[in-house]
């Protein structure tokens, strides 16, 4: 039965990542620490092992429509790489059951952050010679705390990456081809940390990352499905409005946990 949540909670969440971008990592931690009683560091470690192929196949997916900025995209992970090192070198500091506490806070925050500085969005490309210092340092301070996150508590990080995409003024489906992109890179990042101290549980990754993957390609056929070729270049608030709920639904939940 336990493998069987596993199986429904990897496909549900594979759907979501390449949907609104978002990795699920938290998700991860928790379905393991509940569950299947392994402690929040082999969670940690597990998740990151899980959230690679899965974000690593959606990029793909999404570079193949061409919603993945490239420019921005590279930038967030190279500072992303440099805070997913440190946070993996703090990682074992935290206590047990502060976990929780520290990924609920800093979910909700960067999504109020992200609410209140909503603005009308429009393409990137057409401010790509605007305040280029600007977007340069915004990039990079949301790239660095996606990987402080990803390498302090296993969760993928992509909270503060797609608040710094939506603020970037990326459109909907930018910000969402993008945001797996980095997710990808971070999560090899942080899963080659983990996987140097032996702290994987490769039997719960492993059917978590099938179940995932599988996920992400029906996500991709729903999203042909459900976004039109107009709506696919500009803004869906529908998505918007999933990616806004479901952060803080899942920030609310570990703050109570």
């Amino acid at each position: 039965m336990r493998f069987i949540i596993l199986a429904v909670v990897g496909l549900v969440m594979g759907i979501a990542t390449v949907i609104t971008g978002g990795g699920a990592g938290a998700i991860y931690v928790s379905v393991l620490t509940i569950f299947f009683n392994i402690s929040p560091a082999v969670a940690t470690a597990t998740s990151l092992a899980t959230m690679l192929p899965t974000a690593a196949i959606s990029a793909y997916l999404h570079a193949r429509s061409s919603n993945v900025n490239f420019k921005i995209g590279w930038t967030m992970l190279g500072w992303g790489t440099i805070g997913a090192l440190i946070g993996s070198y703090f990682s074992n500091d935290i206590p047990d059951n502060d976990y929780n506490t520290l990924i609920g806070v800093v979910i909700i925050a960067l999504t109020v952050l992200m609410i209140i500085k909503k603005r009308k969005l429009t393409d990137v490309k057409s401010e790509a010679h605007e305040n280029k210092n600007k977007k340069f340092l915004q990039a990079s301070f949301f790239g660095i705390i996606g990987g402080l996150l990803s390498g302090l508590v296993g969760t993928s990080g992509t909270t503060a990456i797609i608040a710094g995409l939506t603020l970037l003024g990326c459109t909907t489906m930018q910000t969402v081809g993008t945001s797996v992109f980095v997710l990808a890179g971070i999560s090899l990042v942080g899963f080659l940390m983990r996987v140097g101290v032996g702290t994987v549980d490769w039997p719960l990754a492993a059917a978590l990352a099938g179940s995932a993957i599988v996920g992400a390609i029906l996500g991709t056929f729903l999203l042909k499905k459900s976004v039109t070729k107009k709506s696919s270049s500009q803004n869906n608030s529908l998505i918007d409005a999933l990616i806004i709920i479901g952060n803080l639904a899942m920030g609310i939940a570990l703050l109570f946990k």
